[in-house]
């Protein structure tokens, strides 16, 4: 076993896969590393080998050559129940038992493995917390659930044993696009709780931008295309197919990867409440701009524009308006930029926990920060 084997949590050589009858392999040559406790997306178009790579994983499909590793552990080494055992597996359709009950659907592997009662008690609790469910459906059926709570069960089921590895079968794409961002947010959530070495199969590239801290973009017969960062990979595709398959707003889609806390704010057009109008003039005058933000201390009171300050003594006496929602420095760029178009001063306040005023974004700023990211 090389080196590379025992640092990468799951890795693919020369895995090949020719269904009997097939004109071309299904998956032609393909390695891979997926890093312990990485999430890697694997996506493309139908007929890219992409579901059947991730099936080879667990031996749902066995390759017909090459060699698959797991922890370290070459997977046809072991009988394929018990390495099936080790590894959570999350499909399109969740797959609950019917005629168990929620409980019973959770606590499937546990039984499997002979856990006494209390402890497998113990975890289904854990479970349950741990996707946000409420301990009330546990007696439940499948049937009796929304397809939000079922896909949250299919979870808690796929890591009730505690497994390193966890497959994700296009987890999301039977529900509404509602439930399904909700459900996304809530396993980068949980990802950053219990880091588990993640593979998720998508034919959505924006849930792989979202979810994904390095994607596999595959090309019809398992060709491995790019192996990137999201980032890198909008930044840099380095062939066509990868840019066609990213589409044409690139630029866009890196916004959702970048943070308020990764770009350089600036204090902008802002004076405290006891400037005076001629004061304020100076500093709409420096900006280019005929409004001015009023702080009294750490906090942005709002702002004011010329016309309001014709006839008091301070700023803090004009009526004063507020900024358009703030954002917090854990904000994306494409959050901030939401915020900055719906705002009549054309900028993003930037906020802390507290509400304390740390400074503004421009549209020439966020444009600056997705250049140097």
């Amino acid at each position: 076993m090389t080196e590379s084997t025992q640092e990468a949590a799951i890795r693919l050589v020369h895995v090949r896969k020719v269904f009997e009858g097939a004109a071309r392999p299904a998956v032609g040559d393909l390695s891979l590393d997926v890093p312990a406790g990485a999430l890697v997306a694997l996506v493309g178009p139908s007929g890219c080998g992409k579901t059947t790579t991730l099936k080879m994983i667990n031996r749902l499909i066995e390759p017909t050559s090459g060699e698959i590793y797991v922890d370290g552990v070459e997977v046809r080494s072991l009988p394929a129940s018990h390495l099936r055992r080790r590894i959570g597996y999350v499909i399109q359709q969740i797959g609950l038992f019917p005629h168990r009950t929620v409980e019973a659907n959770i606590a499937t592997v546990p039984r499997l493995l002979r856990w006494d009662r209390n402890r497998i008690k113990e975890r289904v609790a854990q479970l349950v917390d741990l996707v946000g469910l409420d301990v009330e459906i546990l007696p439940r059926y499948p049937a009796e659930l929304s397809g939000g709570q079922q896909q949250r069960v299919g979870v808690a089921r796929a890591l009730a044993a505690d497994p390193p590895v966890l497959l994700m079968d296009e987890p999301y794409s039977a529900v509404d696009p509602i439930v399904r961002a909700h459900l996304q947010d809530e396993l980068i959530a949980l990802q950053r709780r219990v880091r588990k070495t993640i593979v998720l199969v998508t034919h959505d590239i924006d849930e792989a931008i979202k979810l994904a801290d390095r994607i596999a973009l595959m090309n019809v017969g398992g060709v491995l295309e790019q192996y990137a960062t999201p980032n890198d990979l909008l930044r840099q595709p380095v062939n066509e197919f990868v840019a066609d398959f990213l589409g044409r707003e690139r630029g866009l889609k890196r916004l959702s990867l970048i943070t308020v806390d990764g770009v350089e704010l600036v204090e902008g057009p802002v004076v405290g409440c006891d400037a005076t109008p001629a004061e304020a003039e100076s500093v709409m005058e420096k900006h280019g701009v005929d409004w001015v933000g009023v702080r009294d201390g750490d906090r942005l009171l709002g702002w004011t524009d010329r016309a309001s300050l014709a006839n008091v003594a301070r700023v803090g006496d004009a009526p004063l308006r507020p900024f358009s929602t703030p954002v917090h420095p854990s904000a994306t760029l494409r959050e901030t930029l939401d915020a900055l178009i719906a705002s009549q001063t054309n900028v993003a306040v930037v906020v802390d926990s507290d509400d304390r005023y740390l400074g503004m974004l421009t549209i020439e700023q966020i444009s600056e920060g997705v250049r140097r990211s």
